[in-house]
Parts: structure tokens; sequence; C-alpha cells
């Protein structure tokens, strides 16, 4: 006697979310930077560049405080190579528009710190008398205005609700030190840097590590 068929199930339009949501998650994982390990990299580059800063500001560490902008400089310049090493490489992968906006927004970084740069030199040439604190305090914290304008942006760019909440957090931070003034300015981020950038790369961690949850429309 033959067999009746059963009819075709119904298809799932949650399941095929979460398949696919699934996969993309994966293979995102499989060909992008390892985020954990940019934001600890980043993190180390805070306590110690921050940290030759106060330390010379404050006076416990015999160092210039022009020496100790320097070497702070080239440690944030390691950090960037590695920065855009980590993404280039993730991104002859990748193609389509994930590939443009990771582009476009590794060049709004870059942009952003070649400004930096500049303004830097202006500012140096401009007051010549000012007291190196000072305007160290000013280009820092030029610098962490666009750091925590870079996030939030990235943050609504790739849909990473966390990085939007550490750019805000940098961006209070930020404000914070203004207020405090120059030698508050390094301490506190020689302290609040690597805190929440550690405590970010702690977290890209954990997510990493949880299933893919589709987001509702």
């Amino acid at each position: 006697m033959n067999s009746i068929p059963a009819p075709d199930q119904p298809l799932d339009p949650r399941a095929a979310l979460a398949s696919i949501t699934a996969a993309e998650t994966s293979t995102r994982k499989s060909i992008g930077p390892n985020v954990a390990v940019l934001y600890f990299v980043w993190a180390a580059a805070y306590l110690l560049g921050y940290g030759l800063l106060q330390g010379s500001t404050a006076g416990w560490l015999p160092l210039p405080f022009a020496s100790a902008l320097l070497i702070g400089a080239v440690i944030l310049l390691a950090a960037i190579v590695f920065s855009a090493w980590a993404g280039i490489r993730s991104g002859r992968q990748i193609r389509g528009d994930s590939r443009f906006a990771g582009m476009a927004y590794g060049m709004s970084w870059m942009a952003g710190f070649t400004t930096l740069a500049v303004f830097s030199i202006a500012l140096f040439t401009l007051l010549p008398d000012a007291e190196p604190e000072t305007t160290g305090w000013l280009i820092n914290a030029v610098a962490i205005m666009i750091v925590a304008i870079m996030y939030m942006a990235g943050a609504a760019i790739f849909h990473d609700k966390p990085m939007f909440v550490l750019g805000a957090c940098f961006a209070v931070v930020n404000i914070a030190g203004l207020l405090a003034g120059p030698t508050l300015f390094m301490a506190i981020f020689a302290l609040a840097g690597p805190v929440l950038l550690g405590a970010a790369g702690i977290l890209a961690l954990i997510m990493a590590r949880l299933p893919a949850i589709p987001e509702a429309e």
C-alpha cells in the first residue's frame, strides 16, 4: 500500500531569520578583526600613554612633559597602525556594502587624527609661550572628543549598542576632564581609559560566545 507523503511544513519566518542571523554572525566572527583584542590593545595604550603624561604632570615621574607627550604619541601611533592592519587584513575578505562601510569608517578615523596632528602643530605655533601641560591638555581633549564621536558614529553604522555606550562614556569623562584641569585630566584618563576599554573588551569576549539573537524590526 502506497503511503501518502506528508505535506511540506510551512516555513517559519522567525526560524529562518534566526538561521540567517546565526550564519551572518558566524561569518563575521571568522573574517572580521578580533574586536576584544583591539579594545585590549587600546586599553594598554591608554594606560601607558596617559600614565606617562600623568606621572610627568604630577611630578612623580622624572620625565619632561614634552618627552612624555612624544612617547605617548608614539604609543598612540603604534595602536593606530595595529588597528589599521587588523582592519585591512579582515577587509580583504569582505565585499559589497560592508566592505565600503568599514573602509569609510577607517578613513574617517585617519582623517580625524590627521586633523588632530595639524591642530597640534598649529596650537604649539600660535601659543609658543603656553605651558606644555596646558597645550597637551587641550590636544588630548580634542583627541578624546574625536574618539567619542567616532565610537558613537561606528555604533550607528554597525548597529553596535555597546560601542555607542563606550563612546558616550568617553564623551562624559572628557567633559569631566576638561572641567577638572590639566593635571586631573591625565589622571582621569590614565584610569578611566583602560577601565572603559578593558570592560568593552571583556564584554566583546562574552558576546562572541553568546548565540545570535535576531533583532526585532
